[in-house]
């Protein structure tokens, strides 16, 4: 059963979109009653090591996982980090997905991640099976693939690529050289005057030096250089899930679904000429140029409710890291104010419960409340000044984080449960053990919220220390010995060479302090 990822494993890393929580939230918020997250069955279509499916096993211990990947050497790595975490809800198996039959079961819910455009037709025929016959009826699958028309100009730099390295046969090698051939081009005037082309060639080298997290060759290898790449046009796909009994259910981001964060002139041109949500998500791929795919697929009975209900958000947590643009909210005026995240989108509302409400996701940030403790202490902060109508101040609220949700589903995020994760610092801090184990094999971990967070010198030394047995001298003492060893380095400024950070207690001591809280704040501490 060797592979290509038994001679070179693929990068195996937390991908936030696929995890139950997302696909339960998004099928809740369209009708669906999702099996819940803290106890259902997964399963993850091409696994690699693993990296994907352990932290949601850790995050949800009362839930079950199974990770099935061709490479003997992925799924052994798998296995390695499933004893160092120490758990016992996961179970992995090398074996072909063309052999997976009834016999491993039901699942709630089934992930196939960068894994359907890259396999033959007969493998994506049994992916799309496998969802029909092992998926539990309110159950959700995802299902990544390239898409047309944005892959047409990528596939164009993929044929480059293979022709550039046809005699290379070594892979990595093959990888760098394309790489380096890339870049190349990238730089090069290909054209008198640049043209289309060669800002495509520019933009798609830069998205590569800054997106791809790590191992920036094995990702070109096997994401653009393998053996089988096999686009689709969304509504190709549409049509195989229904020729399998199945109908797509909404993309993992619910916000790129909505023709409303188009110019208003084009969106309602779209509403006029469309008859299905289809038709509609195809016209807005051919808009946007889109390449890739994040679709969340159901059942082809499974009811769907269009469009989304503000009672919905009852049962569901809210979280929201935006901060007012002003220097104080005055909740109780009918004044507008606007709520902003770093990245861009902004919620503006005169509406004073959701004023009172934003202040108060941006206060526990990033802990979520469920939608119904939020409205109390939106109403308590008010202190008087709330509307008289308890329900009315709920449709409104609700209305209101739908729309950030639209806008951008980092501006406003909705969850089916509350991860368990602690913002304080207690006196003997205890993180996760996934984060631990990852700490000295890779420049990120992964924590609770299933995001990555990069890692730097200290970071690498302080986490995997944080087990609850040191209390903040004991910490102390082990960064005070770090620095005295110089192994602690200050970040660089600028692009100015790293310097050595000098053993004086008091600096270290407010460094750690400092290093404690990014990480509690990060998500990374779990007592």
């Amino acid at each position: 059963m060797d592979t290509l990822y038994d001679e070179v494993p693929y990068p195996s890393y937390a991908f936030a979109a696929t995890h139950p929580d997302r696909l339960a939230t998004v099928a809740t918020l369209l009708g669906m009653q999702p099996p819940p997250v803290e106890d259902c069955r997964v399963l993850e279509l091409g696994c690699a090591g693993a990296g994907n499916l352990v932290p949601m096993a850790f995050s949800l211990p009362g839930s079950r996982f199974v990770g099935i990947d061709r490479s003997r050497r992925e799924v052994d790595e798998g296995q390695a980090l499933v004893a160092g975490v120490g758990l016992k809800n996961v179970e992995l198996r090398a074996m072909d997905i063309l052999e997976v039959d009834g016999r491993l079961g039901e699942f709630d819910y089934i992930i196939a991640h960068g894994v359907y455009s890259w396999v033959p037709a007969a493998v994506r025929a049994k992916i799309l099976e496998i969802c029909r016959e092992q998926l539990a009826p309110q159950g959700v699958a995802y299902i990544s693939f390239n898409t047309y028309p944005g892959w047409h100009m990528k596939g164009t730099l993929r044929d480059i690529m293979l022709y550039h390295t046809r005699g290379i046969e070594e892979p990595l090698a093959q990888a760098k050289e394309a790489r380096r051939f890339l870049s190349f081009l990238a730089g090069a005037e290909v054209t008198p005057h640049g043209g289309a082309h060669a800002l495509f060639l520019r933009a798609y080298a830069q998205y590569s030096r800054d997106h791809v997290v790590v191992d920036q060759e094995v990702n070109l290898l096997h994401d653009d250089l393998g053996e089988v790449n096999e686009p689709q046009y969304f509504h190709e796909f549409a049509d195989d899930l229904a020729g399998h009994g199945l109908r797509y259910l909404a993309d993992a981001d619910l916000s790129l679904m909505l023709a409303s964060n188009l110019p208003p002139a084009v969106a309602e041109r779209l509403r006029r000429i469309v008859h299905s949500t289809i038709e509609l998500e195809q016209y807005m791929d051919f808009l946007r140029n889109r390449a890739f795919r994040l679709a969340l697929v159901c059942h082809e009975g499974v009811r769907l409710s269009l469009p989304v209900e503000v009672s919905r958000l009852a049962g569901l947590y809210v979280a929201s890291g935006a901060e007012a643009e002003g220097d104080g909210v005055d909740a109780g005026s009918g004044s507008a104010e606007r709520f902003r995240i770093s990245s861009g989108p902004a919620l503006t509302t005169n509406h004073p419960v959701t004023k009172a409400a934003m202040v108060r996701l941006a206060e526990v940030w990033p802990r979520s409340l469920r939608f119904d403790e939020l409205l109390a202490a939106a109403r308590v902060r008010l202190d008087g000044s709330a509307g008289a109508d308890l329900a009315e101040d709920g449709r409104a609220l609700a209305a209101n984080l739908l729309k950030g949700y639209g806008y951008s589903t980092d501006l406003v995020e909705f969850h089916s449960y509350a991860p368990r994760f602690v913002t304080e610092v207690s006196r003997y801090p205890v993180a996760s053990p996934v984060a631990r184990w990852q700490a000295g094999r890779s420049p990120f971990v992964t924590n609770m919220r299933h995001e990555l967070v990069t890692m730097d010198g200290l970071s690498h030394h302080l986490l995997p220390a944080l087990d609850g047995s040191r209390d903040r001298e004991a910490l102390l003492a082990m960064v005070e010995e770090l620095a005295a060893q110089g192994e602690l380095l200050a970040p660089d400024e600028e692009g100015q060479p790293a310097s050595t950070i000098p053993p004086d207690r008091s600096i270290l001591a407010e460094i750690l302090d400092v290093k404690l809280y990014q990480m509690a704040h990060s998500a990374l501490l779990i007592g």
